[in-house]
């Protein structure tokens, strides 16, 4: 009979001692009984579920709760780690109610095994024990489990239904990810915590009640789900990153008041979000919080928030308007950039800065009014504005980056002030529809090397009368029409 040096399984088997040669722990054996391998210790007269290299299950399998082995009995009390993994011809088991214990990896890969039932004694249950059971389609988790680990259930592809008991208190990293014809489930009560990519690729789940225990959603914990509504409980104080990102079927959000912080892509992709209240709790809206909501047609930012992450609304395509709090002093890099339908932007005076590309290729932006509080406008802030008719420039700015305004094709006239002294490259290259361009400026701004007014060369350059020449000598490139202000 083959022996092998069986490891302690810890709380997984803690019943099972196990021993390396020459310890003082006596040493396990191995042993096959009426088709079922099993790890026997003599001192504590239990028995486990023992894996054995190369060998794999088939048909039905019957585990008693007792084995005999010379004259000596043995209480079955776990299913140790990879027991029966990769048993792809296994198509059920029985599991006796001495079972304490489900190890690690105990039933991966076993592909054809349809249902189980796990026995009332069971409180433990190890990370992968039922990942890639590709043909599970149900099962039931006693009430004494009081964890699941990661990715217990992960690509149970067919599992349409599952009970998670009471006890549990949390759900842990990719425990029902890939679990694509999962339709719903209920989170009981006690749980207050579910983890990263708990739920990811479950694209058949449509409902789910998250209870008030939960105070913590991990990253991508719903992503790709076919949730069309949400209700983020009371407990939470912040939506995890990606937690719903990818849910294109998601139309609409309640965010309680709670929550102070939305993280980076939390409903990126959600390309059929209607509409979303923010309470005022939150200050915070993360990177790519919002990214891609395409179908979002309005959008409330209270008060609190004080900052707005990096392409936070980028691609909202379907928002026509947005009102910036007073609370804002910065805009993010591309926050709004690619909306497209974006007709109107109230920037308040509480603004200081705005970052590279905000506003970037908002098409249907007509005009724009920059409060004096701002005093930086990033690179490409405007760009491809092409609707925008008119703006202005606020005595608080000293210097227009690189291309920020550059192809407003519809863009008629321009005001520079007199507190500006850089110009950057490209800032207002195909500007084509330019007729006047007035600058104020005594001592002419420096300009890039690159395409500063490049083809708006029909429109006419107001300058103050005592410095016409020098704008004549440094810009006589770009304008062929020069006059003073009156």
């Amino acid at each position: 009979m083959n022996k092998i040096i069986i490891l302690v399984v810890g709380m997984l088997c803690a019943a099972t001692v196990s021993a390396q040669v020459g310890s003082d722990e006596p040493e396990s054996q191995v042993v096959f009984i009426k088709g079922v391998y099993y790890g026997l210790n003599t001192e504590s007269k239990t028995a486990m579920v023992a894996p054995m290299e190369d060998f794999r299950y088939s048909g039905d399998i019957i585990i008693p709760s007792t084995v005999t082995y010379k004259n000596m009995k043995y209480s079955v009390t776990c299913i140790g780690k990879k027991a029966f993994s990769g048993s792809y011809e296994m198509t059920s088991v029985t599991i006796p109610n001495s079972v304490t214990n489900i190890g690690e990896s105990a039933f991966s890969y076993c592909s054809s095994l349809t249902s189980i039932t796990i026995p009332n004694g069971v409180t433990s249950i190890g990370k992968d024990a039922f990942t890639c059971c590709f043909s599970l389609t149900s099962i039931t988790i006693p009430n004494g489990v009081t964890s699941i680990g990661e990715r217990t259930f992960s690509s149970c592809s067919e599992l349409t239904s599952i009970t998670i008991p009471n006890g549990v208190t949390s759900i842990g990293e990719r425990t029902f990810s890939g679990c694509s014809e999962l339709t719903s489930i209920t989170i009981p009560n006690g749980v207050t915590s579910i983890g990263n990519d708990a739920f990811s690729f479950c694209y058949g789940l449509k409902s789910i009640d998250i209870p008030n225990s939960v105070t913590s959603i991990g990253e991508d914990a719903f992503y790709c789900c076919a949730l069309t509504s949400v209700t983020i409980p009371n407990g939470m104080t912040s939506i995890g990153k990606k937690s719903f990102h990818g849910c294109n079927t998601l139309k609409s959000v309640v965010i309680p008041n709670s929550v102070t912080s939305i993280g980076k892509s939390a409903f990126s992709g959600c390309s059929a979000l209607t509409s979303i209240t923010m309470p005022n709790s939150v200050t915070s809206i993360g990177d790519n919080a919002f990214f891609e909501c395409s179908a979002l047609t309005s959008v409330t930012i209270p008060n609190s928030v004080t900052n707005i992450g990096k392409e936070a609304f980028s691609k909202c395509t379907g928002l026509t308007s947005i009102v910036i709090p007073n609370s804002m002093t910065n805009i993010g890099v591309g926050a709004f950039m690619h909306c497209s339908g974006l007709t109107s932007v109230t920037i308040p005076n509480s603004v200081t800065s705005i970052g590279n590309w905000a506003f970037f290729f908002c098409s249907g932006l007509t005009s724009v009014v920059i409060p004096n509080s701002v005093t930086n406008i990033g690179e490409g802030a405007f760009s491809f504005c092409s609707a925008l008719t008119s703006v202005t420039i606020p005595s608080s700015v000293t210097s227009i980056a690189d291309r920020t305004f550059s192809d407003c094709s519809s863009l008629t006239t321009l005001t520079i002030p007199n507190s500006v002294t850089s110009i950057g490259d490209w800032t207002f290259s195909g500007c084509k529809n330019l007729t006047s361009v007035t600058c104020y400026a005594t001592t002419v701004p420096e300009i890039g090397n690159y395409g500063v007014f490049e083809k708006v060369e029909n429109a006419t350059l107001y300058v103050p009368k005592k410095s016409k020449k020098i704008y004549k000598n440094n810009w006589g490139k770009f304008f062929k029409n020069f006059q003073s202000i009156k």
